[in-house]
C-alpha cells in the first residue's frame, strides 16, 4: 500500500514540475488568497430572461498538473463559485482553459423589455463582454458585477 502513495505522490510533483516548464511565463499575483484559476475573459450573451456565459482562464502551474491528473471536472465547484450570486447555474461544458455555462432567469421580463439586475461575481474577470440580442457588445474591464441593463 505504500508504494502506490509514493508512486501517486512523485506522479503528482512530476506534473506540477512539467506543467511549470511547459506553461508560459506566469505572474503569480493572479494567484494570491488560495485562488488557482484566473479569469481572462468573460462573455455573458443574453436570451430573452436566460444567459448564456462563456469564461476563459488560466491555472496555477499546480492546478494544471492536478487537472491533468484528475480530469477537469474538479473544476466545476470552483466555476459555480464565480456565480454564486446567480440562481439557477449549469455548467454545460468545462475545459482545461474555458467553460461553457448556463443561466437561467438572469433576468425578468417587463412588457415588451427584459430587466437584468446587477450580479456579482466571485472572482473579477480582466474583461466584461455584455452581448445584447440584438448584437451589441459591451466591453468592461475589471468588472465585480454585471452592470444593470434592460433589453429588448
Amino acid at each position: 500500500m505504500k508504494i502506490k502513495a509514493i508512486i501517486t505522490i512523485a506522479l503528482i510533483i512530476s506534473a506540477a514540475l512539467m506543467a511549470g516548464k511547459i506553461s508560459p511565463e506566469i505572474n503569480t499575483d493572479q494567484f494570491r488568497e488560495g485562488k488557482y484559476i484566473h479569469v481572462d475573459t468573460m462573455e455573458i450573451a443574453f436570451s430573452k430572461t436566460d444567459a448564456q456565459i462563456s469564461i476563459e482562464y488560466h491555472l496555477s502551474p499546480f492546478a494544471q498538473a492536478y487537472i491533468f491528473l484528475f480530469g477537469s471536472k474538479h473544476l466545476e465547484p470552483k466555476i459555480e463559485e464565480i456565480f454564486f450570486d446567480f440562481e439557477n447555474v449549469k455548467v454545460q461544458e468545462i475545459g482545461r482553459t474555458s467553460a461553457l455555462i448556463q443561466v437561467k432567469g438572469i433576468s425578468r421580463q417587463s412588457e415588451e423589455y427584459y430587466l437584468h439586475e446587477s450580479r456579482e461575481f466571485g472572482m473579477a474577470p480582466d474583461v466584461l463582454t455584455v452581448v445584447y440580442p440584438e448584437g451589441a457588445r459591451r466591453n468592461i474591464e475589471h468588472a465585480k458585477a454585471t452592470p444593470n441593463t434592460f433589453y429588448v
